[in-house]
């Protein structure tokens, strides 16, 4: 009897180890465990950035990495305001035309632009730019200097009262302005009248963001390959990460994910 009971307990171990060797998790290796491929395509790149085409993983990623904040650029639209506030450095008056020839009149109280005078010291006149006389006031951006107006087909012009620079493609759109970190780069753009915004990248070189690199539109021979950026984020101060959009498109192989790199100076 005592025999008998000792082989039914041995019975009983063997049948518990093997229930609990079946039982147990396999064994993966760390190594084995294979990462999403990073897909990384460089469409262009110069002196001062390279422009890639990546894959949502990649966007996404680094996106769950920062911590998104809008830019809000204060502005007055209240063109009176304006008027009042820049005496002395803006003056508006009467453009005209007449058998090709410009007629200038800052005695009457108009809307049209026809001297600045910029903080640096430097004038500019509607006799040299005569496009002012075809632009309507838009906005006036205070803590960045800014006078913005809207042009044929709803297009920005913008002048810098800081410098004196002329032109949206020099100056921006501040509605477009998203800053780096540590504000040392900042991108920014502009709407030309047409379907597809241009954009580039501003660099803070003393106490003014200076122009330095423009993001090309054009990388095929399709052309406008970037049209319009949306969810654009800095990863860090010198990489950028946008997606590209078209008006009513949603299937155009040019749509996707694009990260911008500054070089290193």
């Amino acid at each position: 009897m005592k025999q008998l009971l000792t082989i039914l307990l041995c019975t009983l171990f063997l049948s518990c180890q093997r229930r609990s060797s079946t039982m147990r998790e396999p064994i993966i290796a760390v190594d084995t465990i294979q990462k999403p491929t990073v897909v990384e395509d460089l469409l262009f790149s110069n002196d001062t950035i390279s422009l890639y085409k990546i894959d949502s993983i990649s966007f996404y990623d680094a996106k769950s990495k920062i911590v998104l904040k809008t830019d809000t650029i204060p502005y007055i639209e209240d063109f009176e305001k304006v008027k009042a506030m820049l005496k002395g450095r803006a003056v508006f008056g009467n453009v005209s035309f007449s058998q090709g020839v410009m007629q200038v009149d800052t005695l009457i109280d108009g809307d049209n632009l026809c001297l600045i005078r910029a903080l640096n010291g430097h004038t500019v006149s509607v006799l040299e730019n005569t496009e002012f006389g075809y632009i309507g006031f838009y906005r006036y951006y205070p803590t960045e200097e800014i006078l913005l107006f809207e042009g044929g087909h709803s297009s920005d012009f913008a002048i810098d009262l800081r410098t004196g620079a002329v032109g949206a493609e020099l100056v921006g759109n501040p509605a477009y302005i998203l800053y780096t970190p540590n504000k040392q780069f900042r991108l920014n753009g502009y709407f030309p009248g047409q379907e597809c915004s241009g954009y580039f990248i501003q660099r803070m070189d003393g106490d003014y963001y200076m122009h330095v690199a423009e993001i090309p539109l054009h990388l095929t021979s399709e052309g406008f390959d970037l049209c319009t950026l949306k969810d654009s984020f800095w990863r860090d101060d010198t990489e950028l990460y946008f997606k590209n959009t078209y008006f009513g498109t949603d299937d155009d192989k040019r749509l996707g994910f694009f990260k911008l790199k500054i070089h290193s100076k």
